[in-house]
């Protein structure tokens, strides 16, 4: 699909921009996917990757094919529309802080809304960036990408992804085995 995804790119910048709907049709669901993981209402998530999509519309001249495939570009976008989205709706989170001694795996009497509930009290780009990882099972660079990361920075930035990630498992251990104990 990435050629498939490249010759639509160029047909839509060289001024063929009717063929923007296919991009749409084609990405759509998967961005939708992306975003409902993390913006709960779906009225929200439309809202979310549809302003995706028309950002992506004004700035096609940004899509640069060797640094990342169309579909990282529009999660790029959707992450950063995501991101407003949530800040926007002014989404309190308590911080968690994450003290003494911490197990190295999940309690093993989690079950998936356990973890689904633990998820949901993480900071949004905490969420984001396990969504991301586990769910759509993108690598560290392409995440660092679509966080933002630009060419100069992107080796210093996947380090620090591998650094946030084993602190972000620990907040979860640490909420889940809270949740297993009350």
């Amino acid at each position: 699909m990435n050629g498939d995804d490249d010759t639509l790119m160029q047909h839509i910048r060289s001024g063929n921009t009717q063929r923007f709907g296919s991009l749409a049709e084609r990405h759509g669901h998967q961005l939708m996917l992306f975003v409902g993981r993390i913006v709960s209402q779906r009225e929200d998530a439309e809202d979310v990757v549809q302003n995706a999509f028309v950002a992506a519309y004004e700035h096609l001249n940004d899509y640069d094919p060797e640094r990342a495939s169309v579909q990282t570009w529009l999660q790029r976008i959707a992450y950063h529309e995501a991101l407003r989205h949530l800040r926007r709706s002014k989404r309190q989170m308590v911080p968690l802080e994450v003290t003494g001694d911490v197990p190295d795996e999940l309690p093993e009497t989690t079950t998936a809304e356990q973890l689904d509930e633990a998820i949901r009290q993480l900071q949004p780009e905490d969420q984001m960036l396990l969504q991301l990882y586990y769910f759509d099972r993108r690598a560290l660079k392409d995440i660092a990408y679509i966080m933002g990361a630009t060419t100069d920075t992107l080796t210093r930035e996947v380090s620090r992804l591998g650094s946030r990630m084993h602190r972000i498992r620990q907040r979860l251990r640490v909420i889940l085995t809270r949740m297993n104990n009350e």
